[in-house]
């Protein structure tokens, strides 16, 4: 497969819409500040490169399909004094290169990690997980203070059952 050559064309910034200026909530007073994306030109440059097909990664061997706010690792390793089998979840990448939905990381994520809080959506098959647990549990704090974190193994069951083990995404 021959590589297209790339198209490079001039376009609106759109930062600042053209203008070559940038004011938001900090200037006031008729003050703005020099475009920091376009450096004041009011356009920018755009290369457009035909879509031929998915490129292959040499470096990765295991695809999730979140890290959930954590460091992840295609190995299994101890966290917190507790194995996490990252070996066990996501997928193979040559299976995910033939349409494989990635395993959650059960021993890391919770559902509502897991979903990127898509559980909250009223259309979820999962929903009635959030309003049960997540929404009295969760607060402004981190997902991973969540109480219900240490029983996560629970909500699994409860999220599994509820989407009868079907991938939300």
């Amino acid at each position: 497969m021959t590589r297209a050559e790339p198209i490079v064309v001039e376009c609106e910034c759109e930062a600042c819409s053209g203008t070559g200026l940038y004011k938001s909530f900090a200037e006031h007073d008729g003050a703005a500040v020099i475009c920091q994306t376009c450096h004041g030109e009011g356009k920018s440059k755009i290369t457009y490169r035909p879509f031929q097909g998915r490129k292959r990664r040499e470096d990765v061997t295991r695809v999730y399909l979140t890290a959930g706010g954590y460091g992840i690792t295609s190995k299994d390793i101890v966290v917190d004094g507790k194995m996490v089998r990252f070996s066990e979840a996501g997928c193979s990448y040559e299976a995910w290169l033939n349409g494989a939905k990635p395993e959650p990381i059960k021993d890391l994520h919770c559902p509502y990690q897991h979903t990127s809080q898509w559980l909250q959506n009223s259309d979820h098959p999962a929903n009635e997980l959030y309003k049960g647990k997540c929404k009295d549990l969760l607060t402004l704090g981190l997902i991973s203070d969540c109480p219900g974190m240490k029983t996560k193994h629970e909500c699994w069951y409860i999220y599994d059952r509820l989407t009868n083990k079907k991938e939300p995404c």
